[in-house]
């Protein structure tokens, strides 16, 4: 009888094992789906609400690019309004001018003297010429 009880033993504990195995494969592919599924949500959540996304970040340096060139331009704008020899008298003509007539004549100045226009194009960057008159009107 003891091989009869050694082989019952001996099943019991294949079977054991088995159930083992069965449990720990389970877990396995348990922790691997949910892996897959935490990771597909991340990812539209995160895409969804515009982080770290490759357009997102191009779009965004575009806008501080086109932002920051409007302002050097509007720099050199300035300068080449300073080195004109009648310079002092038109900002004393712009100065003389009532509040609300004054953006309009800086504008249209710096627009038919080309002012806000930079050598190669032909025709000013959008923004250009209201920042240039804004820095012409501060100077």
């Amino acid at each position: 009888m003891s091989t009869q009880e050694e082989r019952d033993d001996e099943r019991k504990c294949s079977e054991e094992k088995a159930r083992h195995r069965e449990a720990r494969a389970k877990r396995i592919k348990d922790i691997i789906w949910t892996a897959a599924i935490a990771s597909v949500i991340t990812i539209i959540v995160v895409t969804s609400l515009g982080w770290l996304t490759t357009q997102a970040v191009v779009e965004k340096a575009r806008e501080e690019g086109a932002k920051e060139l409007v302002t050097l331009r509007a720099s050199i704008c300035l300068v080449r309004f300073q080195q004109r020899p009648d310079a002092d008298a038109k900002l004393a003509e712009f100065n003389a001018l009532p509040y609300s007539d004054k953006d309009a004549a800086i504008q249209k100045f710096v627009t038919e003297d080309g002012l806000a226009t930079m050598l190669g194009e032909d025709a000013p960057a959008p923004g250009a010429i209201e920042k240039c008159a804004d820095a012409i009107k501060r100077a």
